[in-house]
């Protein structure tokens, strides 16, 4: 009866997660980073299917790990609730609405043109005013965990300081300033100097070591940042090795006594990356009969997702060299069709990225079909891939997660990434303002729209009358409606 019981148990449990990660799949405009609040919201407090702890050490891994955000939180809220079953699958279904959608317009381009594109622009504008409502609301709430735990100075400077040092570019093009913002550095360097500043002081306040990490972490910064005032790269490599080598001395500093090693973790660790290899040779299978060139897509595919640092920019970045600028596809298909189908959909980029790339190929090669299936070879490389590497990373981060260091690493993890949110806010907010220069509508238009959106989400939540996916459809109905009655009459 109780073996019973606890079947039923974990059933209902699956059923749950499986459709709160397709629902967030469905909606998860944005970005990775932007969908930290979106997930949090649905799987520790609306479902709760795991705690708030387990969810912010997915966070941290996810974070330090290539690959899709996204895609690597959802199987790491599978593994913890329905074991390697349940992180396949949360992973594919995460990924899976966006692909989807990008196979279908990209079908529907190649016959009809841009019509569609159009009115998905105009449906994303409303869920993009939702998504930057959930971050202010993130935000919030890490003031308010700060305050409760004693943190919040501290934190709330950790959130302003990577907010400044990623925003240049988003504030400058907000207010239409052409010019080179000094510092604006990109995801993967902000999470380098935190990481570095965290590990090396240990969260303890010491003279000596606050000024070393400053004086290191502003050369860094002059060197990455947009404008290069340091430009010399033997520069940066010294300094990388000394951040390198401090951190490792702050951690090896922070031991006492030994590392607990466990054969079971690494047996775990085996089972999970044999459960990826498996599910990219699946799903990859039906493009090795119909496109002859499927090996060697599949490899720039797995090395673009496993190098992929820092967002869906970088990732265009990477593709854009192993696909773009190795003759595979053309410029023109690749920026005009799948970067503009991928950017107005909601998933990782990664994902649609690389799902797009195959379609293409495919199509080019062996017709519909035939794009379809190296579709799927795509889609596979990109989830086997990020989740691949995350077990990997989530191995390695166990070992040491009982370090006093990786607990301080947890509590200022959430102002980290409450700030580089804060950046994807402004950053969503200048691509809605980007519709009315394309379509010539008077700025303020767009403004007033997202504001407004904004405002109506703030009054259902404190009425609590509706709930996420009720404001997410309707966030889009409004602004489908408006933009379109703004496109007939402008």
């Amino acid at each position: 009866m109780k073996k019973r019981k606890q079947k039923n148990k974990k059933n209902l449990n699956m059923k749950k997660l499986l459709s709160t990660m397709f629902k967030i799949g469905c909606i998860g405009f944005g970005g990775g980073s932007a969908l930290v609040p979106v997930i949090e919201s649905e799987v520790v407090y609306e479902k709760k299917l795991i705690d708030k702890e387990e969810y912010t050490k997915d966070v941290v891994v996810a974070n330090i790990t290539p690959g899709a955000l996204p895609v690597e939180v959802a199987a790491g809220v599978g593994r913890k609730v329905c074991g390697i079953p349940g992180m396949i699958l949360s992973a594919l279904l995460m990924g899976l609405p966006g692909t989807f959608l990008t196979v279908l317009l990209l079908m529907m381009i190649n016959s009809s043109g841009n019509l569609v594109l159009r009115q998905i622009l105009f449906a994303s504008a409303g869920v993009t005013a939702y998504i930057i409502y959930m971050l202010l609301m993130y935000a919030k709430g890490t003031f308010r965990e700060g305050r409760e735990s004693g943190t919040a100075k501290s934190g709330m400077t950790f959130m302003l300081l990577v907010f400044l040092l990623t925003s240049g570019k988003e504030i400058f093009q907000l207010f239409g300033i052409k010019r080179t913002p000094i510092f604006d550095i990109s995801t993967i360097d902000v999470l380098c100097v935190a990481f570095f500043i965290i590990f090396f002081t240990g969260g303890r306040f010491r003279w000596s070591r606050i000024v070393i990490s400053g004086a290191v972490t502003v050369l860094y910064c002059l060197c990455v940042g947009k404008m290069h005032l340091i430009s010399s790269p033997e520069v940066l490599w010294v300094l990388r090795a000394v951040m390198s080598i401090l951190a490792i001395y702050g951690i090896y500093s922070s031991i006492e006594g030994k590392i607990p090693f466990s054969w079971n973790k690494l047996i775990n660790l085996l089972k999970e990356e044999i459960s990826w290899a498996l599910f990219f040779l699946i799903l990859s299978f039906p493009a090795l009969i119909c496109f002859g060139d499927t090996i060697r897509f599949a490899i720039r595919g797995l090395i673009s997702a496993i190098i992929s640092f820092g967002g869906g920019d970088a990732y265009l970045a990477v593709a854009n060299g192993l696909f773009v600028n190795t003759g595979m596809i053309s410029h023109d298909d690749f920026y005009f069709k799948i970067a503009s189908v991928a950017n107005g959909l909601p998933g990782s980029i990664l994902c649609k990225i690389l799902t797009g790339v195959g379609y293409i190929l495919g199509c080019e090669s062996g017709g519909t079909w035939c794009g379809i299936f190296v579709a799927l070879c795509g889609f596979s490389c990109s989830i086997a891939a990020s989740g691949g590497t995350f077990s990997a990373v989530v191995y390695i981060y166990e070992q040491f997660e009982n370090l006093r260091i990786f607990h301080v690493l947890q509590t200022y993890m959430r102002p980290i990434v409450s700030g580089l949110l804060l950046t994807v806010g402004t950053s969503m907010f200048y691509q809605n303002m980007e519709i009315t220069s394309w379509y010539a509508w008077p700025a303020k238009t767009m403004v007033l729209l997202t504001l407004g959106i904004i405002l109506l989400n703030i009054f259902w939540r404190r009425r609590g009358v509706v709930r996420p996916l009720q404001s997410v459809l309707f966030s889009a109905a409004v602004s489908l409606i408006v933009c379109n009655v703004f496109a007939s009459i402008l």
